[in-house]
């Protein structure tokens, strides 16, 4: 299940709609030794822009996963939520999209973490 892509039942924070979208998985309660419950997850979008934390998902690369067209996956916009949300796996990274996107998201929490000031 970690490191596969499913489409998920989200709530957009701005304003409560929910919508069907692809997301990654990155872990989920059993990670903790707890009950497993929620999964922690990314999430896959084919409107937003690249930032230097994202993995882009050229349109071949996208549709050899089972994405329709070109996707960002965004590192930055770590979720919890639960697993009943969730609806049909997609597919899996390519090993070397999964490299970039362990890659990327340590660098993203080890910049989070240094400016955490005690």
């Amino acid at each position: 299940m970690i490191g596969e892509i499913w489409t998920y039942v989200a709530t957009k924070p701005n304003n409560g709609m929910q919508k069907v979208r692809p997301i990654l998985i990155i872990g989920n309660d059993g990670n903790n030794q707890l009950q497993f419950v929620d999964i922690h997850y990314v999430i896959i979008s084919s409107s937003a822009d690249c930032g230097i934390y994202d993995v882009e998902l050229e349109d071949s690369v996208a549709k050899s996963i089972g994405l329709a067209k070109k996707s960002i996956i965004k590192t930055t916009k770590i979720y919890t939520g639960p697993r009943t949300k969730m609806g049909q796996k997609i597919g899996e990274l390519p090993i070397d999209k999964k490299t970039e996107f362990i890659q990327k998201y340590q660098d993203y929490q080890l910049d989070m973490i240094s400016k955490f000031q005690i």
